[in-house]
């Protein structure tokens, strides 16, 4: 038997979906960690990890540590795929074929189609690039939004959702090919707020319009972003506050390879999380101790109001 732990203890945990997911997938950041640090922890936690992005800081790596590390995630059912800025970089220069060629000799299979640190294209020229990259056998994934609201045509204001263009823009990736489509971080962080605390306060002019969104174009599809370059503590908030509007199985992106546990724990509701009262303290553990450990319902993990933590 080499199931998890907590089977083998007899403990109950809330059921994930088993790899291949479509729901619930955890999408990681690799920013340059060593071979041997990738081996160990997807020796560890490889089952919760659905797609590895390896970023444009490999660009400068050598090959043959790419194709290693390539080959340890694919081995451990991760599919792979270049950031974004490493597509942007070849299409800025005319080179689509040639590294769109390369990426898939090298064994990548899921490519990312952005232009959050350009200037958008229009639509319709994303669709094309969209439909070329799936021809070429990619698994193509979109993305909607940019880090800088500067030129975001789905921002009306730095924080300030245009919803019909964001929806516009999630419907001509989907209708190109995209299977799901990135909805970058920094918009939503900026959107819905940083801390717990900001969260909180802004839920009506915030978290409202992500749900407006969400509503039209399905949680299912989208693979909502939470930047791993902001502080542990507010990255923590934001994967915790996605879990509670959107349940266990919500597709989240850009966790840290190094925190890929704790991700999966904020899904399982057993890792707390700080700053939104007795919303973050251990909500599965409290749907346990409410029906006296014999079950919990279909959302515990909103059982308790939200008035709650804002009084």
């Amino acid at each position: 038997m080499n199931g998890p732990l907590h089977a083998y203890l007899g403990i109950a945990l809330q059921e994930r979906k088993a790899k291949p997911r479509k729901t619930g997938i955890t999408m990681v950041i690799d920013i340059g960690y060593s071979p041997m640090m990738v081996e160990s922890v997807l020796d560890l936690y490889g089952h919760l990890i659905d797609i590895v992005k390896l970023t444009e800081l490999h660009l400068t790596s050598p090959l043959d540590s790419i194709r290693r590390k390539i080959d340890l995630y694919k081995s451990k059912g991760v599919g792979v795929q270049p950031g974004g800025i490493v597509v942007e970089l070849a299409r800025l220069q005319g080179a689509e074929k040639k590294t769109l060629e390369g990426l898939r000799e090298l064994g990548f299979d899921h490519l990312e189609v952005s232009s959050s640190s350009t200037s958008q294209r229009e639509a319709e020229v994303e669709r094309d690039f969209v439909k070329r990259a799936h021809d070429l056998g990619f698994s193509v994934i979109g993305e909607v939004g940019k880090k800088f609201h500067n030129g975001d045509k789905t921002r009306k204001s730095d924080t300030e959702l245009d919803i019909q263009e964001t929806v516009a823009e999630f419907e001509a990736l989907f209708a190109g090919g995209a299977t799901k489509v990135y909805w970058e971080g920094h918009v939503l962080r900026r959107i819905m707020g940083d801390t717990a605390a900001d969260i909180l306060a802004r839920y009506e002019t915030g978290t409202r319009q992500v749900l407006d969104v969400v509503e039209r174009i399905g949680q299912e599809r989208i693979i909502f972003e939470v930047s791993s370059m902001i502080p542990y503590i507010h990255r923590r908030a934001q994967q915790f506050w996605l879990v509670r509007l959107f349940g266990p199985d919500v597709n989240i992106g850009n966790v840290r390879l190094d925190e890929v546990q704790f991700m999966e724990h904020i899904r399982l509701g057993t890792w707390p999380v700080f700053g939104f009262g007795p919303l973050g303290d251990h909500p599965f553990m409290q749907a346990l101790e409410r029906t006296g450990g014999r079950g919990w319902n279909d959302n515990w993990w909103q059982a308790i109001p939200l008035e709650t933590a804002r009084a």
